[in-house]
């Protein structure tokens, strides 16, 4: 039997697990053939055993500092699932280095790398129905796919190795231009028709589902769709009589959850761990805001909802309190077999009843992207809705993301605006301007001048202005974000004194996100979820046009 004990410890003890997964573990990358087995408490014990042999010791340097970064990267603030994944594709890259007998050491591992990557540029040049699929480098991948792979591993090793270019930028495969249409008025109608038919749906379940129907109405249990469809939930099989109706109970919080992002934009893992809360409501302009109860006026805000959900959620936190009276969590899913509470949300149950009753499944993201006013409106008729409600209006114009000619039209118009200092009234930068250009004391020699044409002199500008607004810290993350887009592209400087001007302006606007992160809760809440939209590719439409360009995505109906 292996002394596993001799080894670094290459597990993960921040990460939380259930009572029935095993905790992970790094060292099946040390031992030949673990790599590509299902990391799972039998290999682990395959490995005590000796069936994978001795571990490779050569490798120990290059897993522990892979493990390190991942490590590091988790407490820093990644998600367990970005971990999960990190994880998965270090697993298919070591699987690869052991089928082609490439080394897998801190001398070697950039040459591995390369014939890897060169791997996967075949791999997406086959036919989809390849004959030999099940042959784990001849099976089928897209080029986004394969640009994940890559760039997951070529990052860690930029780190470990010191990289000063990113290796990904060595190899064949670039990142795919995504390709934009804009679309017309008929399909933007169409594609908000699919989000209320959806959201009709999540009405009609949460309405269905009293507490009488979840506990008491005997199998099979029907909801009736104002659609004139049904829904169906036969009686579980193989499950303890007490545990038969908790699938109702977890259909329910599966539908308020995603109708809670749809009102509230919040992202998917913030709002499915939020702590169940007696709140309080302050109204503010046609909406409200949301608080702790116990702090009331002078707490931090939770949320913001739209007037007309406020009933909705008082009933869904009415039925809640009565079947969860220990649980902290506002959405209190029941797990099976020791899962772990914060499992990652998968909508697995709502995807399924879409398939049954053929209609469209909206994900998450896209619920916060689009955020109508509000998804469930009575009228049934989106188009109605639209020109009835001020909130939709408004919502559509500046949440929704399609191109369109109409939005092409106002975009250009916003654009000259700024362009043309004889008509500008606003900064070119994010934020307000009070006067005509004028520089800093102590501006960077290499920082560019204010001028009224470029946005990176504005930081720089004496008559520039920040603005107090969750949009303007958005705005601040977006052009952030071509700033990095930009330094990436920059060659390097000479000297070590010579800092590029993107980096210069990196600089600048992480002072002016840290002013506001450490200012007060409510703006540190501004800038956490406006960086939660970059990373998501949710980007301020006043740079949105911009940012899609610098990364090669390119409306084909360009020239």
């Amino acid at each position: 039997m292996h002394n596993e004990g001799q080894l670094p410890d290459l597990t993960f003890p921040d990460v939380e697990f259930g009572k029935n997964e095993t905790p992970w573990n790094l060292n099946i990358l040390l031992y030949k053939g673990a790599s590509a087995v299902k990391s799972n408490a039998a290999t682990q014990q395959k490995i005590l055993n000796g069936k994978f042999g001795e571990p490779l010791l050569e490798r120990l340097e290059l897993v522990s500092r892979l493990h390190g970064e991942i490590n590091a990267s988790f407490k820093s603030g990644g998600s367990r699932a970005t971990v999960e994944a990190q994880r998965l594709t270090l697993r298919y890259f070591f699987a690869f280095a052991e089928r082609a007998s490439k080394a897998l050491t801190l001398a070697t591992v950039e040459e591995t790398y390369r014939a890897w990557v060169d791997s996967l540029v075949l791999r997406t040049r086959l036919p989809r129905k390849n004959k030999s699929a099940n042959v784990p480098d001849r099976k089928p991948l897209s080029v986004l796919s394969a640009y994940g792979y890559a760039a997951t591993v070529g990052t860690f090793l930029d780190h470990i190795l010191d990289r000063v270019t990113c290796i990904i930028e060595t190899t064949g495969l670039k990142f795919p231009p995504r390709r934009i249409t804009a679309v017309g008025t008929q399909a933007e109608k169409q594609n908000l028709s699919h989000t209320f038919a959806f959201g009709h749906m999540l009405q009609d379940i949460c309405d269905g589902l009293t507490l009488r129907t979840t506990l008491e109405v005997p199998f099979p249990v029907q909801i009736e769709l104002r659609a004139g469809k049904t829904i169906t939930r036969q009686e579980p099989t193989l499950w303890p009589e007490g545990s038969k109706r908790n699938s109702l109970v977890n259909l329910r919080i599966e539908a308020e959850l995603l109708m809670f992002i749809g009102q509230t934009g919040m992202n998917l893992e913030e709002a499915a761990n939020l702590e169940f809360r007696h709140f309080s409501y302050m109204s503010y302009n046609d909406s409200y805001q949301v608080r702790d109860y116990k702090h009331r006026r002078h707490g931090p805000v939770l949320f913001h909802i739209f007037k007309d959900y406020k009933s909705h959620l008082e009933r869904y936190l009415e039925w809640r309190r009565k079947l969860f009276r220990k649980s902290n969590r506002l959405f209190p899913f029941i797990r099976f077999d020791g899962a772990r509470d914060g499992r990652r949300f998968s909508a697995d149950r709502m995807r399924k009843i879409c398939k049954e009753v053929d209609i469209p499944f909206i994900p998450p993201q896209s619920l916060r992207n689009t955020r109508v006013n509000w998804l469930l409106r009575l009228t049934g008729d989106p188009i109605l809705t639209a020109e009835t409600s001020q909130h939709t209006k408004e919502v559509l114009k500046n949440k929704y993301e399609r191109a369109s000619y109409q939005r092409t039209t106002v975009e250009a118009t916003r654009f000259w605006l700024k362009a043309d200092p004889h008509l500008r009234t606003e900064a070119v930068a994010p934020g307000d301007c009070t006067g005509t250009p004028q520089a800093v004391a102590n501006i960077p020699p290499e920082a560019p001048k204010p001028d009224c044409k470029r946005a990176s002199g504005c930081l720089w500008c004496a008559n520039h202005r920040d603005v107090d607004s969750f949009d303007y810290t958005w705005a601040l993350s977006s052009f952030h974000h071509i700033k990095v887009i930009e330094l990436s592209k920059d060659r390097l400087p000479r000297r070590d004194e010579d800092a590029p001007p993107a980096q210069r302006s990196i600089e600048r606007i992480q002072e002016k996100l840290k002013w506001f992160e450490e200012s007060s809760e409510t703006r540190r809440r501004w800038v956490e979820e406006a960086q939660m939209r970059i990373a998501e590719g949710d980007f301020h439409p006043d740079f949105n046009v911009e940012i899609r360009e610098l990364e090669g995505e390119h409306d084909p109906m360009d020239p």
